[in-house]
């Protein structure tokens, strides 16, 4: 399962997502996620075409 932490750094807020091989996690794009850094579906009920941005860990047979 796709662990996270945020640090402070330099001022600005930086998250780190850990994927294992073969894993993918659907990243909130509208900063509204009640689940943040990883989206809940919260921009469908907005007035936006934001949408999350879908990051795939390929497994190791799948790496050229």
């Amino acid at each position: 399962m796709a662990e996270h932490s945020t640090e402070l750094r330099n001022g600005h807020k930086r998250t780190t997502v850990k994927l294992q091989a073969g894993e993918s996690v659907a990243l909130c794009r509208c900063f509204q996620s009640k689940e943040f850094p990883f989206c809940d579906g919260t921009h469908k009920t907005l007035d936006s075409d934001a949408g999350p941005v879908i990051v795939q860990a390929p497994k190791p047979e799948e790496i050229k």
